[in-house]
This record gives structure tokens, sequence and C-alpha cells, in this order.
């Protein structure tokens, strides 16, 4: 099973939204929060393998094998 595709746009406008109207946080802050989370979840499904790199997403999940056709990584890397 392939994981669905990162889009960090959408989380970005759905973490500033959400400080901004739930939390009442000015833009500023929530466009700071919003960078960090981005940040932290784009590192998170990147192959942790020095010879890959690729986004999880360019992995399948059962073999954790990478499906860039000139990738040596043979297991994505947490």
């Amino acid at each position: 099973m392939l994981e669905k595709q990162f889009n960090p746009n959408f989380l970005y406008n759905g973490i500033v939204h959400f400080y901004i109207d739930k939390k009442g946080y000015s833009k500023e802050k929530a466009n700071s929060i919003a960078q960090i989370v981005v940040k932290k979840e784009t590192q998170r499904r990147i192959c942790k393998n020095e010879l890959c790199k690729h986004f999880s997403h360019n992995h399948i999940r059962n073999g954790e094998t990478c499906l860039v056709a000139d990738c040596k990584c043979i297991e994505f890397t947490k």
C-alpha cells in the first residue's frame, strides 16, 4: 500500500487557521507555529538512509522498498 503524498501547504493553512480562529493568536505567531510543525512533519517523512533521502510516499509500505528507479535504498529508514 502506498502512503498518501504529503501536502505541506494543506497542513500549513490548517494550522494557521486553527491558531488564528480557534485560539485567537496573532497572524505572526500562528505562522511561526505552522512553520515549525510543517518542518517537523516534513523531516519525519524523509528516509534517513544517506543513499536515499526520498519521501515516505516514494516507498512501498509493506516491503519498504523505494519506488525511485535509480535509488539504491532497499529499506525505508525512520
